[in-house]
């Protein structure tokens, strides 16, 4: 799995945590926008897989959850989190600017 630090550092504007034990490739991402949506980012590069998920804590709700397996890179271009994996049968694009926003979804075996 390919991504740069840098990259999400600037898209997500704050370091990852790292989770579980030091070392061991868990990464979690998290950005919230003024209305109070918290955008996940959880890496395994072990397991070359993603989660990413999209909730608001004020109405207590999820928009969307998606735990993707075979990814391949993970990318900021121009505001937009793209995820592609599986050989070009998953791709997942996140708007971050003005609003965080699904631009575009593939999703196969």
């Amino acid at each position: 799995m390919f991504y740069d630090e840098y990259e999400l550092l600037e898209l997500f504007e704050s370091e990852p945590e790292e989770l579980y034990q030091e070392g061991a490739g868990f990464y979690m991402y998290s950005k919230i926008d003024n209305l109070g949506f918290q955008i996940l980012l959880y890496i395994s590069q072990s397991e070359n897989k993603c989660i990413i998920s999209l909730s608001n804590d004020m109405y207590n709700w999820t928009l969307f959850d998606f735990e993707l397996y075979h990814i391949e890179s993970i990318r900021n271009e121009n505001e937009c989190l793209k995820i592609r994996g599986n050989s070009g049968k998953t791709e997942v694009d996140i708007q971050f600017k003005p609003r965080f926003s699904l631009t575009a979804i593939k999703l196969s075996d």
